[in-house]
């Protein structure tokens, strides 16, 4: 270890999402930062093979792993510093179900209204509109087929319609017209978000704020997707953005949000105007990639503990960097025979990878996850749904 190193390093509590795609790259960073760095996780979670885990704490089945989380959360005089919940929908059940007192201790942005709606899910973003005068498309949480109808005639077609609580843009959907809609060749599921359509050009930012501040973040668009476009970015191109300070500072100070977070925006062609469409309140995907873009998460993650107010960090006025994601973009070369894209895989090539050669045991454990994985069918990951509920149905122990 180096950087910032001491002798007696304080403790961050990370819950892994059961897979190596954000919490593995998270772990580095917070050795760096100085920390020792434990997990609570499911048995044989890959990352407990990571060699920038300093404990373990291991659960057999997500209905206790829950319960574990709650208590941890609700004792004020846990051991760890901070509590880093990485899964998603995990991240958010917490907050829906945390006590006021417990949430004022760890995400206390959520005591607030308009910011609890806004992490809960995309419902959120038409009340964060209204209240806080956000940049987001006009947006409405419809119940019927006919206030879909209503609302694409009010805001003018095309719109998108979006279930308020999957990921990766499941279930998003473009309707072009009232026709297009009434024709039945669009399969809805209310209640759902509908929101204007911008035309432009889709990204990401990449934060971690703190005290209403951002510390640090990234901007970035993709540059390839798998499932012929339809999938999660495989690779995405990171670029200094100023344009997008205002936005990343008004989600900073409007959400009080703790730690490391992101969310989507949308460049509009011809004004240039920056949309924020949605909001994820756990780490984000491109923080990795910070080293080659001129900024250092290890200081944020250690400014965010020490309640540091420092200036924002941000990537450089220069050359862009073009972030390929390991194994995403690799299999989705090889899946689909994209063999020219193969190249920017090579050492030459001046692309940005992030695999993971220094933790050589996670690779090699990852490796034999997916050989075996042909014979047998794969273990359950927090990326699935979960068992929250107590007898009393709220995930909290009595």
């Amino acid at each position: 270890m180096n950087g910032f190193v001491t002798d007696a390093p304080q403790r961050v509590l990370v819950i892994p999402e059961g897979g190596l795609y954000l919490a593995l790259r998270l772990l580095p960073i917070l050795q760096r930062a100085g920390f020792a760095a434990d997990v609570l996780c499911l048995r044989g979670d890959p990352i407990l093979r990571s060699r920038y885990l300093a404990k373990a704490l291991i659960t057999d089945s997500q209905r206790v792993l829950v319960k574990r989380l709650a208590q941890i959360l609700a004792n004020p005089a846990r051991s760890w510093c901070q509590v880093i919940v990485v899964e998603e929908k995990l991240a958010r059940r917490m907050m829906a179900t945390c006590p006021s007192d417990v949430l004022a201790g760890w995400q206390p942005g959520a005591l607030d209204a308009t910011a609890r709606e806004f992490f809960l899910s995309k419902f959120g973003l038409v009340g964060a509109r209204e209240q806080w005068g956000l940049p987001i498309p006009p947006s409405r949480v419809c119940e019927t087929l006919r206030e879909v109808l209503a609302f694409g005639d009010e805001t003018g077609w095309p719109i998108i319609v979006k279930p308020p609580d999957l990921l990766g843009g499941a279930g998003v959907q473009r309707l072009d017209s009232a026709d297009a809609l009434r024709s039945g060749r669009a399969s809805l599921h209310y209640p759902l978000l509908a929101q204007h359509f911008i035309r432009g050009r889709p990204g990401v930012v990449d934060l971690v704020c703190s005290r209403g501040r951002p510390l640090a973040w990234l901007a970035s668009h993709s540059i390839r997707k798998s499932a012929g476009g339809l999938g999660p970015s495989s690779a995405r191109l990171f670029r200094a953005m100023p344009a997008l300070a205002p936005v990343v500072a008004a989600v900073a100070a409007r959400t009080g949000f703790e730690g490391f977070c992101g969310f989507d925006w949308i460049e509009e062609e011809g004004t240039g105007r920056h949309w924020l469409t949605e909001f994820h309140p756990r780490p984000p995907s491109g923080f990795r990639f910070g080293k080659y873009c001129g900024v250092d998460f290890a200081v944020a993650a250690r400014d965010w503990v020490a309640g540091a107010a420092s200036e924002p960090q941000v990537q450089p006025p220069g050359r862009a960097v073009a972030a390929h994601y390991f194994a995403v973009d690799l299999m989705r070369c090889v899946r689909e025979r994209d063999w020219a894209a193969l190249k920017a895989w090579l050492p030459w090539s001046g692309a940005r990878h992030d695999v993971y050669w220094d933790d050589w045991p996670v690779l090699a454990s990852r490796a034999w996850e997916r050989l075996a994985g042909r014979w047998k069918s794969r273990p359950a990951s927090m990326a699935e749904e979960y068992e929250f509920a107590d007898d009393r149905g709220t995930g909290w122990p009595g």
